[in-house]
């Protein structure tokens, strides 16, 4: 079961591979700034140092990471974008992936489906009227994605062995509406946790 999404000011009790994942929405500012700056808050809290001096580190086409330790364990972050909005993950002691993807018909849906989500996906997508074949579009990427960067992977098309891979992984997909969202816009978002971190 997937942890319910947080908004920015809860700060819930950080447990040993438990993720907890923030909803972040750009206002002022870009999303990505915003949501780097809102993982900051948090590390400084559960970490109990102050903002400027928290070890966070974000490097070109590598996931953030944070040289300190919690109680001796590593702790995994995780950023996703989609459009203004934002999630947040931190887990202490095990790999933490997250992706949202905004729920939108898809009109290249069958080839796109076929090089990153498999042979499979393509037959199981078709038999779905549209809108319920966008949401579980949207829920199958999201997935993947989430696994993908819980493993470090970067984006690659569908083979049987980047498969097995991703399935390591224990993965949770849910639906979301976002209250500020225009037009009651759906959001998939997806939580990969993987194998220890704290080595």
């Amino acid at each position: 079961m997937a942890p319910r999404l947080l908004a920015a000011r809860e700060r819930p009790a950080l447990v040993a591979g438990q993720p907890l994942v923030w909803i972040c929405q750009a206002d002022a500012v870009p999303v990505r700034e915003a949501a780097r700056q809102l993982l900051r808050q948090q590390l400084a809290h559960y970490l109990r140092r102050p903002m400027a001096e928290v070890p966070l580190r974000f490097a070109p086409g590598q996931a953030p990471a944070v040289e300190a330790r919690w109680k001796g364990l590593r702790l995994t972050p995780s950023l996703s974008y989609c459009g203004d909005l934002a999630l947040v993950g931190l887990c202490a002691g095990a790999r933490l992936g997250l992706d949202l993807a905004a729920v939108a018909p898809l009109p290249d849906w069958e080839g796109v489906a076929r090089l990153y989500l498999g042979p499979l996906a393509v037959p199981r997508l078709a038999r779905l009227e549209a809108t319920a074949r966008a949401r579980r579009f949207a829920q199958d990427w999201a997935g993947m994605e989430a696994a993908g960067k819980c493993l470090g992977l970067p984006l690659e098309e569908w083979t049987p062995a980047r498969q097995q891979r991703l399935e390591a992984c224990q993965l949770s997909v849910s639906l979301a509406h976002w209250p500020d969202a225009p037009d009651g816009t759906a959001f998939a978002w997806a939580l990969a946790r993987g194998p220890c971190a704290d080595r």
